[in-house]
């Protein structure tokens, strides 16, 4: 199991060059992340005054401002379009627009490695994400995200998707991906994996997913989530060999001791549905990053206008 923020991290960089997604090898580079030490091992000399004041301002993350797109399901049966099903042109239009405005889509992984290890980011960063693990993700995202190059972080229900093996033939509105096909785009380097249930991803006696049962005591719950948490990452293990970052909200809903479970199983940064642009200054604020909805009722250039992703 991964450790908290003060782990040795091996981050596996990925070209974001669509050419070299399709058919280059994807390159491992190595990065530590110990954030408990405060000076570099490789100098033994005292820094000037000046040099230490520069070094110190270096070393601190400028704050990045991040909008996050939360997407669902795509899906081309008009009839089975909704808030959260639409249809793909739309996917295929955000791309373009975020392509030719030169916007870079990062990873969650890429974002935690700026706060921790000092990893760059493009100038223009933005997330997308997709929540579920539907069928259609990799029935239509998949190959767009491979057309534009651009990366997504997919949160997938894991038990729906050991289930989905089972499946004689997948639906594009209502099945989930298997492990084999989350598996294929997770090695293309443009889709991370994030945790989002196992088994909990339900409204049940006003529970919505990983919220505390009402009747259920500290410890219950603690135990619960942990094993969730836990058979989510054996399902996952042959989909991403155990690395995993993130931790999606369903509903984006949480009770007063998740965060802290959230910490205390390794997660790294997690996911919410409250629809504001994020204003990141620390590993800290990683904890709460808010998604916009994309629904399918406007165009690429409104939805991006209205949710002020340019900051104007």
């Amino acid at each position: 199991m991964m450790c908290a923020l003060g782990l040795i991290l091996t981050m596996k960089a990925h070209s974001a060059n669509a050419q070299d997604n399709e058919g280059g090898a994807a390159s491992d580079v190595s990065l530590e992340m110990d954030t408990g030490s405060s000076k570099s091992e490789e100098s033994t000399a005292e820094p000037s005054e000046d040099n230490a004041e520069g070094s110190a301002a270096s070393q601190t993350p400028k704050p990045v401002r991040l909008c996050v797109i939360m997407y669902h399901g795509l899906v081309k049966d008009s009839a089975k379009q909704n808030r959260y099903m639409i249809d793909p042109h739309f996917f295929e239009d955000d791309l373009r627009y975020l392509t030719e405005n030169g916007y870079t889509a990062i990873s969650a992984k890429e974002l935690v490695g700026h706060f921790i290890s000092g990893m760059p980011l493009p100038d223009k960063p933005v997330m997308l994400t997709f929540d579920d693990g539907y069928y259609n993700n990799y029935l239509y995202a998949f190959p767009l995200l491979k057309k534009y190059g651009c990366k997504a972080v997919l949160s997938p229900i894991g038990k729906a998707c050991e289930n989905a093996e089972n499946e004689e033939r997948q639906n594009e509105f209502y099945s989930q991906c298997t492990i084999s096909q989350l598996r294929e785009m997770y090695e293309s380097g443009l889709v991370e994996i994030a945790y989002h249930t196992y088994d909990l991803h339900s409204l049940e006696s006003g529970v919505q997913g990983v919220q505390k049962r009402p009747d259920e005591s500290d410890d219950a719950y603690k135990n619960r989530l942990a094993q969730d948490i836990r058979c989510f990452r054996e399902s996952m293990q042959s989909a991403d060999g155990g690395e995993l970052y993130c931790f999606t909200y369903p509903f984006g809903a949480k009770s007063r001791l998740t965060g802290d479970i959230v910490r205390s199983e390794g997660f790294l940064c997690a996911l919410d549905c409250e629809e504001k642009v994020n204003i990141l200054g620390s590993a800290e604020d990683l904890y709460s990053i808010h998604r916009f909805l994309r629904d399918g009722k406007t165009s690429s250039d409104e939805f991006f206008r209205n949710i002020s992703l340019s900051g104007a």
